[in-house]
Formats: C-alpha cells, sequence, structure tokens
C-alpha cells in the first residue's frame, strides 16, 4: 500500500503533465512548419477538388517568414497580457486559456486557405506559447513547494518546463518525417503535422477538471516544515500593503480556494478569488525588489541574446556538408540532441544549484561560440559541426531551462506575473530583433567573395558574427558570478520568496 508521500505525489505528477503540455504547444509549434515546409508551399496553385481545401499554400520565402515571425509576434502579446490574465482567473486559468487559444490556432492553420489565415493561427498559437512562458514556471514552483518531499526536487519540477519544450520540438520533426515522407514533400500531409498540437489540446482541457493543486494549507506546512529564517531585507513597506489584508493566507498561490486533501481538484467555484498583486511600477519602484527585478530580466533577456536561434540557423548548412544524402534528418538531429542534453540537468540542478549549472552553461556557450566562429571563417566543417552540437548541448544543459526557474525562487507571490510579463516580453521582443538584425549584422561583419555577385551568397569571414555572442555569453557569464546568490538564505517565504523578502537558493 502506498504511504503519504506517494499518495501527495501522485497527483501532483498529474498537475505536473498537465501544465506542461502548454509547455510542449511551443515547443511543437517552434518546429512544427520546419520539416514539411515542401508540402506546405507550391510554386504555382495546386487545389484538390471542389469543396476541399488547398492542398498547398502560395507561400514564397518573404511570406514564409511572416508567418514564423507572426509566432513570436504573439508571443510578445502574450507575454504582456499575462499578468492580465493571472489577475482575472489566476495562474491555473492561464493555463487552461492556453489550451483554448491553441485549439483555436490550430484550427485556424489545419482550415487555412490561404498564406494570411495560416499567419492568424500561428499568431494565435503565438498567444498561448507567451501566457504559458509567465505561468508554467510558478505553477511548477508551488507544486513543489506543496509538501516537502516535493520541495526537495522544487529545482527537478522547474526543468520540466523546457524539457517539455524540446520533447514538442523533437516530436514536431519526427511527425514531420513520418507523416510528409523523408524528404517532407508529401502533398497536403502538413495539415495533419499541425492537427496534432490540437488533439493535445483537447486533452488538456477535458483533464482541466480533473487534475490536482496544492492547496494552501498545504503549501503553508510545506514551507512551514522545511524552512529557516532569513534575514529580512529593508523597504518592505510596500509589499506589506498588499499584503496586510491577507496576512493569514500569503503564501497563497495565486491559486483560488483550498481544500482538506492534499491536493484539491480544478473547479470553477476555486477561481473566485485571487492574491493581490504588486503592478509593474511598484515592482520596478519597491528598493527591496527592484535588484532582482532587474537581474531576472537580464537573465531571461541574454537567453535570447546568446545566439542560440542564429546556431539553429547556421545548423542545417553546416552539417549538409557532412551529411549530404540526410539533409532530412539534420533538424532530427539537433532537436534530439537538445532533449538529451536537457535531462541532465533535470538530475543536476538541485544537487550543484542553479547558479553553478548556469555559469558552466553560458561558459561553455561562449567558448563554443568562439569555436563556430573560428570553424566558419576558416571553411573547417568539421570544427564547426563539433561547435554548433557543443553549443546546443551546453545551452540545453542550463541556460535553457534556469531561467524559468528564477523568478518564483527569488521574488514574492504578489510579484511573480508583473516579472514574469516584463522578463518574457523582453525575451520575445529580443528574439524578434534578433531575427530581424542577425542576416545584416552578419553581412555588415563579412564581405562577399564575389563583389559581383548580386546575391553574395557567398562570403568571408561570415563567422564573425559569432564573437558577438561570445560576448554576450561572457557578459552573462559575469552577471551570473556577480549577480546571482549561491545560497543568501534557504528560508523561503510565503509564494516562493524568502522570508522577509530575501532571496531563495539558488
Amino acid at each position: 500500500m502506498p504511504g503519504p508521500a506517494a499518495i501527495e505525489q501522485q497527483p501532483a505528477i498529474y498537475s505536473i503533465l498537465w501544465a506542461c503540455m502548454s509547455s510542449w504547444y511551443f515547443g511543437y509549434h517552434l518546429a512544427e512548419l520546419n520539416f514539411p515546409v515542401a508540402s506546405l508551399t507550391c510554386l504555382t496553385p495546386v487545389h484538390a477538388p471542389r469543396s476541399r481545401l488547398p492542398i498547398c499554400l502560395e507561400i514564397d520565402a518573404f511570406r514564409y517568414s511572416t508567418v514564423t515571425a507572426l509566432y513570436t509576434a504573439g508571443g510578445l502579446v502574450g507575454s504582456l497580457a499575462s499578468a492580465w490574465v493571472v489577475y482575472k482567473e489566476g495562474i491555473k486559468g492561464g493555463i487552461v486559456w492556453t489550451g483554448y487559444l491553441n485549439l483555436v490556432g490550430v484550427f485556424l492553420m489545419g482550415w487555412s486557405w490561404n498564406w494570411g489565415m495560416l499567419g492568424l493561427g500561428r499568431f494565435v498559437a503565438g498567444l498561448s506559447a507567451g501566457l504559458a512562458f509567465c505561468l508554467i514556471p510558478p505553477f511548477l514552483s508551488l507544486v513543489a513547494r506543496s509538501s516537502p518531499q516535493l520541495s526537495a526536487r522544487s529545482g527537478q519540477i522547474g526543468v520540466i518546463h523546457q524539457l517539455a519544450i524540446v520533447i514538442g520540438v523533437f516530436m514536431a520533426q519526427v511527425a514531420g518525417w513520418l507523416i510528409t515522407g523523408s524528404k517532407g514533400d508529401t502533398p497536403g500531409n502538413w495539415r495533419f503535422v499541425v492537427a496534432i498540437s490540437g488533439v493535445a489540446s483537447l486533452g488538456q482541457i477535458w483533464a482541466a477538471t480533473k487534475v490536482f493543486i496544492p492547496p494552501e494549507a498545504t503549501i503553508k506546512a510545506a514551507v512551514a516544515g522545511s524552512a529557516t529564517p532569513a534575514p529580512a531585507r529593508e523597504d518592505t513597506s510596500l509589499l506589506l500593503q498588499h499584503t496586510t489584508e491577507t496576512e493569514t493566507s500569503a503564501s497563497e498561490p495565486l491559486l483560488a480556494g483550498t481544500a482538506p486533501t492534499p491536493f484539491s481538484p480544478i473547479t470553477s467555484a476555486q477561481t473566485s478569488t485571487v492574491t493581490p498583486q504588486l503592478p509593474l511600477r511598484e515592482l520596478l519602484s519597491n528598493t527591496s525588489l527592484r535588484g532582482t527585478t532587474m537581474l531576472c530580466a537580464t537573465v531571461i533577456s541574454f537567453q535570447a541574446l546568446s545566439g542560440v536561434n542564429a546556431v539553429m540557423f547556421y545548423s542545417t548548412p553546416v552539417l549538409k556538408t557532412l551529411l549530404p544524402n540526410s539533409a532530412g534528418m539534420i533538424g532530427i538531429g539537433i532537436a534530439t540532441v537538445n532533449a538529451l542534453m536537457t535531462l541532465p540537468a533535470v538530475f543536476l540542478v538541485d544537487v550543484i544549484g542553479k547558479k553553478n549549472l548556469l555559469l558552466f552553461s553560458v561558459i561553455s556557450m561562449s567558448i563554443t561560440s568562439a569555436a563556430l566562429a573560428h570553424g566558419l571563417n576558416s571553411h573547417s566543417p568539421n570544427l564547426s559541426a563539433f561547435a554548433i552540437i557543443g553549443f546546443i548541448a551546453s545551452f540545453a544543459v542550463g541556460l535553457g531551462p534556469i531561467p524559468f526557474l528564477l523568478i518564483p525562487d527569488l521574488v514574492p507571490a504578489q510579484a511573480i506575473p508583473a516579472l514574469s510579463s516584463l522578463a518574457f516580453a523582453l525575451n520575445w521582443t529580443l528574439n524578434i530583433m534578433i531575427a530581424l538584425l542577425f542576416l545584416p549584422l552578419r553581412n555588415l561583419l563579412s564581405s562577399p567573395t564575389d563583389p559581383s555577385d548580386p546575391m553574395a551568397t557567398a562570403r568571408t569571414n561570415e563567422g564573425n558574427v559569432f564573437y558577438v555572442f561570445m560576448a554576450t555569453s561572457a557578459i552573462l557569464a559575469l552577471v551570473v558570478w556577480r549577480g546571482l546568490p549561491n545560497a543568501p538564505g534557504s528560508g523561503m517565504g510565503p509564494g516562493g520568496a524568502v522570508a522577509g523578502l530575501g532571496i531563495g537558493r539558488v
């Protein structure tokens, strides 16, 4: 017969898997159109018989880039709206919203008649991803603190968010390969690749009323049982203005309702009240929280500035020279490396600490960025391929998952929605800027091999742009080393903040 800990952890596992479906959507949509691009696009209009959808859509390079960018734009809007969604629905209600938004986005994409409708569907799916970015990490943190047993594994639980993302990327690549063929060109089958995410949304929406969430009393008991006192900070009056009326329930995790059992089912009746939140203006003006706010926003912003998307851009052309007959499998191989190298973070984060794992990751990324720059400049495909794989592995083990864990660990619950909205809105904005400026920056730092070539496809010193990313990773390493605390106090206070507004152990 299972003991109390097993009974307590089993519902938590269901809650974690249910919430991380929203993380999985994000990863899946990132890659769902990559492999079946030949099935999606067509040079001339090709239509099935009347009353049926077009087999493919008339999408050129510009339209394809626009459709891709609309997903990022939706993510930015979703992140900006996350604090409002939490205020209206709570974290749990916001996660349910991600399922509905994803379902609408998939419907628009799957039934699209033209590239505009496809782009609209990508934008709506991006809204779901933006909300998930801001809501899933604090939800997992709250679940982790619902019992002493789970609290000891809070880092592992938090990393599952990133693991779900990379699994989504991997599954999208594999689905494209299986459904649209080894070359991704089976006519019309790209719609079935898109539809898979919609089926997952239906499952998440159906399970919303059956999933369990940690009640207030359970979190209080877990915190009281595992916390040690931490020194108080100055200038806490602003936060206290928002918590005085709810002093007896200061650790309420933005999830309404309580229950006498270890975990309670999610119902609409439980969402009638929400913990008061700190507005962004007051968060930035609070001297006891301003430094932590800037630190979290900086680390999450530098995740976009690390150049991981640029490395992904170069992975296919570089590795294609080594595997000319297996070009279609390169994306699957990269996704596999990303997923496999996220697993060590699950086991190491609670052993060596978030700061040490993050430092190892960004320093390794700086080194491999320099190696990639040298490999591209010296036209060495072997060195370039090694650098790409090393860079992706380094990102997956630290900078990929760790930033999502910082906000719930370092600030009180009342500040999580506003800080998440700010930090991830910056992340989405910088991702858009990298997408727009990467090629112009590469061209600025290199020169065409043949000046008479109007397209300038062949360039010398094209790897110089990765020295820029080497520098950004080095700067981030300095920020983490100097700014991120190791263990200023292990006592976790209400809602994830250290007692007295201290900082949690990272």
